[in-house]
């Protein structure tokens, strides 16, 4: 019978938010508490009893939970040593979470890119290896940073030597000066954060990363952006080396051994798309089922977070995927990319 895992969500043990809250200084206060009052609502964001309770009422056997997403060492502006200081605090409250949850929840850790050298490579073997996290959350952009400069490569060369996964979530622009119309009405979460998520993931292909590193497991939150998939015909025509028109594969400065395809092919895309069957399937038909895993963004969507609990494993059996194919996004791949645990 086939398990049901949830590849991507959110939260922290709420008894330990204290140490966490001071580890970053103000900052870390301060976004920490913007980030409960947005989950007030959303009591399981914090509550680990409450989640598991949660899960099980609803037939998922296991969920993937990463750092509340304000909150990552990467987004403390500021002394690399602060950031260091906070993704230490961020991954022992998420190894608590783990403990408290009896094994349910599988916890991702930060550390920081920033210096990466002088003590976020140790942390980053204290977190897989003495914590036993399962993976480490990475914002999209580091304050403005895209995450594929060569000043970050040191991250990408040892998370490639430790086979750690890197689970990409959205985040804002640092600013809106050329496009300011874009922070009305939450535009920039609905749309911005997509296309930030497409920006970073194309860039880690033309940097050269994918290639350089190839046994990279990168899991890309909402489907990559839900563009790759959709604009995978534009993109391979615009690049192709005998489209003249724009020049864009002369842009990119190398040439690749592969077609562009295999190298966006080795991501893996979450299925968070506020249940959109159509969204899942024009993924599935691009990219197949082995590059697809089950997620609902727990604990947001409507209300608690518990309808998409409830509503999304359905959206994906409705489908019709030949049952290897249903098995592969409900479970076989997310333990392919995590092999610590399950």
């Amino acid at each position: 019978m086939t398990m049901m895992i949830d590849a991507h969500s959110h939260g922290f043990h709420g008894p330990s938010l204290d140490q966490l809250r001071n580890a970053g200084g103000d900052w870390s206060k301060k976004a920490l508490d913007t980030l409960l009052t947005l989950t007030s609502d959303k009591p399981s964001f914090i509550d680990v009893d409450l989640r598991v309770e949660m899960l099980e009422r609803n037939g998922i056997d296991l969920q993937v939970v990463t750092p509340g997403h304000m909150v990552d060492a990467n987004l403390l502006p500021g002394d690399p040593m602060a950031q260091l200081a906070l993704a230490r605090a961020i991954n022992d409250n998420m190894a608590r979470l783990r403990d408290a949850s009896k094994g349910k929840l599988l916890p991702m850790g930060s550390v920081p890119l920033a210096d990466f050298e002088k003590g976020g490579s140790q942390e980053l073997e204290r977190a897989m290896k003495n914590l036993g996290l399962e993976g480490i959350s990475l914002p999209t952009n580091l304050i403005g940073k895209p995450v594929d400069l060569p000043e970050f490569e040191p991250f990408w060369a040892k998370v490639a030597e430790m086979n750690v996964p890197i689970f990409l979530h959205p985040q804002d622009p640092v600013s809106h000066v050329d496009r300011p119309y874009e922070a009305d009405w939450g535009l920039s979460h609905t749309f911005a954060w997509p296309y930030d998520t497409v920006l970073m993931l194309t860039r880690l292909v033309f940097s050269g990363i994918m290639e350089k590193y190839p046994t990279l497991k990168i899991i890309s939150h909402h489907l990559g952006g839900g563009m790759i998939p959709f604009l995978w015909g534009r993109i391979s025509e615009s690049y192709a080396p005998d489209n003249t028109l724009g020049n864009l594969q002369r842009k990119i400065g190398r040439t690749f051994p592969k077609p562009l395809f295999e190298y966006f092919s080795r991501f893996y895309y979450d299925t968070a798309v506020g249940g959109s069957g159509p969204a899942i399937r024009c993924a599935y038909d691009v990219f197949g089922p082995d590059r697809i895993v089950f997620a609902t963004d727990l604990p947001w969507g409507p209300g608690s977070g518990e309808k998409r609990l409830a509503t999304y494993p359905n959206v994906i059996t409705s489908l019709g995927f030949p049952e290897a194919h249903t098995q592969k996004i409900f479970e076989g791949n997310i333990r392919r990319i995590l092999t610590k645990t399950i």
